[in-house]
């Protein structure tokens, strides 16, 4: 038990530590993404750097999730047995958390690739009253944006930190796990891979 929560206390201190080194690279990637469609972008907060793809953590043999349910912004609900058969990138974020912010426009650009529903968790305590006026003032469109106020679902699946990003494959386990901010937006053709058939 002792070890456990050491485990969960190193996890989280580096979750935190990322925060300050995360901006860096959403700034870069903003900036990249602006002058490839001559679109105007607001910087990204300063000090958020993206973790590469290479740092996903692997669920070796795949792992089986618990049932877990989430609320859906107009108070419906939602559980991982509704995406049955399909590949999911499953995100958890909160309005507070800087690098979360900085990630939220990466995973509405994959989702709108429509290959992978990209489930954006919101673990805000306000629920929809805070989340939904925040996604829309930061235009997000794709993304599937679903409630976790009391983190239930995060706890259950053992999210220690945020932003937090499990993988899971067409059969509904967990093929991998990624803590921190990532640029999910063009990764597409290698999360097909590694998320297999």
């Amino acid at each position: 038990m002792a070890l456990e929560m050491a485990g969960l206390k190193r996890r989280a201190l580096l979750a935190g530590a990322g925060t300050v080194l995360a901006a860096l690279a959403a700034r870069k990637f903003a900036a990249r993404d602006a002058a490839a469609q001559g679109t105007p972008q607001p910087p990204a907060p300063p000090g958020v750097e993206m973790r590469p793809l290479s740092d996903i953590v692997l669920a070796r043999p795949p792992a089986s999730l618990p049932a877990v349910s989430f609320a859906t912004l107009d108070g419906a609900r939602k559980t991982l047995a509704d995406y049955a058969g399909r590949k999911v990138i499953l995100n958890f974020w909160a309005t507070w958390c800087v690098p979360c912010v900085a990630e939220l426009p990466e995973l509405d650009r994959l989702a709108a690739g429509g290959q992978f529903p990209a489930l954006a968790v919101s673990a805000d305590r306000g629920g929809a009253a805070v989340v939904k006026p925040f996604v829309a003032s930061h235009g997000i469109a794709h993304a599937t944006i679903l409630l976790d106020p009391g983190s239930d679902a995060a706890h259950a699946l053992l999210v220690a930190g945020f932003p937090t990003t499990l993988l899971i494959g067409a059969d509904g386990k967990l093929r991998g796990t990624l803590e921190g901010p990532a640029a999910w937006g063009d990764a597409a053709p290698a999360l097909d891979k590694l998320l297999g058939a």
